[in-house]
Order: structure tokens, then sequence, then C-alpha cells
């Protein structure tokens, strides 16, 4: 597996302006056989990541809606498990769910998150980007935190969770500051469950 993840760099800055609590959760059961982990590989794709990002934007390419979606579809969404999103947000309603339904669903969610992260492409301005140590060794959630240095001194905290499933890493969740995207969806998702508006989906 490539390590040329994209970051979302300030996705939730705005699409997440509501605090959301984060409850327990990983993408397998908790007495799931963790595989054997490269404890360094979710640090090196989120790093190497970033400095592709930074390029990218320089390049002046991020101001074109077009070659953004498609740099976005292309070298990001791989990265993300957009299935487990999708089933976490919609919770015990996912067991009743049609096919149609689910794959709609997560369309959906892909769709708001690509969107979301192409509409604050231009947002960053070479800032310093702080890295921390991933946390997570000897088991299957890996979480990797970056912190983007603002001019006013106060960090944008983000934090990246990974598992190891059998086609690599993948990215589960994101968090910033303390705002985590499963969550907020999942909460979108039962407001829409509480008026019947889930028949949209």
């Amino acid at each position: 597996m490539k390590a040329n993840f994209l970051p979302v760099v300030l996705i939730f800055i705005s699409a997440f302006s509501l605090s959301v609590n984060a409850a327990p959760y990983s993408p397998y059961p908790s007495n799931y056989p963790a595989p054997s982990l490269d404890i360094v590989a979710p640090a090196t794709i989120v790093k190497t990541g970033i400095t592709k990002l930074t390029d990218f934007i320089r390049s002046g390419a991020a101001r074109d809606p077009i070659k953004a979606r498609t740099f976005l579809e292309t070298e990001v969404a791989p990265y993300f498990d957009f299935n487990y999103m999708a089933r976490w947000s919609a919770g015990p309603a996912w067991r009743t769910m049609t096919v149609e339904q689910r794959k709609t669903l997560q369309n959906r969610i892909t769709q708001s998150f690509m969107a979301t992260l192409a509409g604050k492409l231009t947002s960053y301005s070479d800032q310093p980007i702080r890295y921390f140590t991933p946390r997570g060794q000897g088991s299957n959630d890996v979480r990797v935190s970056a912190w983007i240095m603002q001019p006013n001194g106060i960090p944008t905290k983000l934090e990246f969770r990974f598992y190891k499933g059998e086609d690599g890493w993948k990215i589960f969740d994101v968090k910033a500051a303390g705002n985590s995207a499963v969550v907020y969806y999942r909460n979108q998702f039962r407001k829409l469950y509480r008026t019947g508006m889930t028949a949209r989906y």
C-alpha cells in the first residue's frame, strides 16, 4: 500500500461546529484478534500525505473545482472506510435497511465528506504542523495526532484513527478539536430517523 494519504487538514472546523462526544467504537469487536501491526505506517501515511497536499495547494490546482475533486477522489477516498462510517452512523437501523438504502447512505456520507474537504483545500496557508507519536501500539486501533499551528498560537488539533484490514491501513474516523466525524454523522442520522425522514436514504 502506498503511503500517500492526504489528511483531512481543515475539514471539520466548520463542518462539525456542534460539539459531539465520542462514544466507544471500533471497526472490529473487542475480542477480534489484532493482526501484527506496523505502528509506523499510519504516521508515515499522514506525514507523506501532508506533503502531497501542500504541494497540490501551492501548485494552484486546488482552485480548480474539477481538479480538486478528482485529486481527492483518487488520492484521499481510498484510504477511508466509508462503509464502516455508514454502518456506525446508522447504528441498529443498519440491520433493517435494504442494500440500496445502505449504498445510498454510504454514498451520501462519502460525497459530504469529500465536498467539505474540497471546500477547505484553499484554507491552508503553509502553517507549521507538529506530529505526535502514534497511540495504540499492539492494538488494531492506531491514532495519529497532528497539530496545525495557527498564527494566533492556538493549534487546530487533528486525530486520525486507523485500523489494519486485509487491504492495509484504513481511516475510520477523524477528529478536529475533539469532534468526531462518525459521531457527527450518527447524530445527523438519528435526527432524520426520529423525524421519519430516513425514507430518503
